[in-house]
């Protein structure tokens, strides 16, 4: 065999190793950012967990505090009632909500502390970015449905949300809808956005954070844990302005 075709071989062999070391090089890259995603989203709903379990403990201290003194708040009540002084018991009474002992529930209070952490957490974020968050939920506390699996699609369309609303400068808006019937769950997000939405081929959006790598696995992420359940996610953004994701999780899990 010539030194021609030897140094042929020798340079596909190693042209053949570096392609194997590159590309396992990017797969160790990609498992990395992965589990670096999944990280955070854990420790953000650790920590949400943590505050909620806090609040919880907060309202039930208020709680005891309004027993303990029920009695004598009935007490100047009834005399102010006594003496006809309607504005005093108004004043009293508001003095009492004022002090936290009949603090409205929190945004979230469907009683599945996960979600309701979840939700509580992303509301204050949403607030501290001047965005007007409404949530209308009903689930119930137990459903055929991993609390991770829930957590990752709610937590990804939320982070999303809050970021695109976040950028406007004029009137901002979140709107969550959660309702769970006869075993499925339907998940509906909307929010409004300024300037123009990005689209790939086969209509999939294309992330503008500029940290892309890990953030691009936002929407199929979602994707995936909703076909686990024979699920469905549409993504409606016909209205100007206007991004709307609606995700239907079905009880029977492939």
């Amino acid at each position: 065999m010539s030194m021609g075709k030897v140094s042929k071989i020798f340079s596909g062999f190693a042209l053949l190793c570096g392609n194997v070391l590159i590309f396992y090089v990017c797969m160790k890259r990609a498992v990395r950012v992965r589990l670096r995603r999944m990280e955070s989203v854990y420790e953000r709903q650790l920590e949400a967990c943590v505050r909620r379990q806090q609040e919880n403990e907060q309202s039930i201290q208020q709680l005891r505090d309004v027993k303990h003194n029920l009695k004598n708040y009935l007490v100047s009540i009834l005399i102010y009632a006594e003496h006809n002084e309607c504005e005093e018991i108004i004043r009293f009474v508001h003095e009492i909500m004022e002090n936290g002992s009949m603090k409205p529930s929190a945004i979230a209070n469907s009683g599945n502390l996960v979600i309701d952490a979840l939700i509580g957490y992303w509301h204050a974020a949403a607030e501290q970015a001047g965005i007007d968050f409404t949530a209308d939920i009903c689930i119930p506390v137990e459903m055929p449905f991993r609390d991770a699996d829930i957590c990752l699609i709610l937590g990804n369309l939320l982070e999303n949300a809050v970021e695109a609303a976040g950028k406007g400068k004029d009137e901002k808006i979140i709107k969550i809808y959660m309702k769970y019937d006869k075993g499925n769950l339907l998940l509906y997000v909307m929010n409004n956005y300024e300037g123009q939405l990005i689209k790939k081929r086969n209509n999939v959006f294309k992330t503008t954070k500029q940290d892309a790598r890990e953030h691009g696995v936002g929407i199929p992420s979602v994707r995936r844990v909703a076909a686990k359940y024979q699920g469905q996610v549409s993504i409606d953004d016909s209205s100007p302005g206007c991004f709307q994701v609606q995700v239907v999780l079905y009880g029977t899990r492939k």
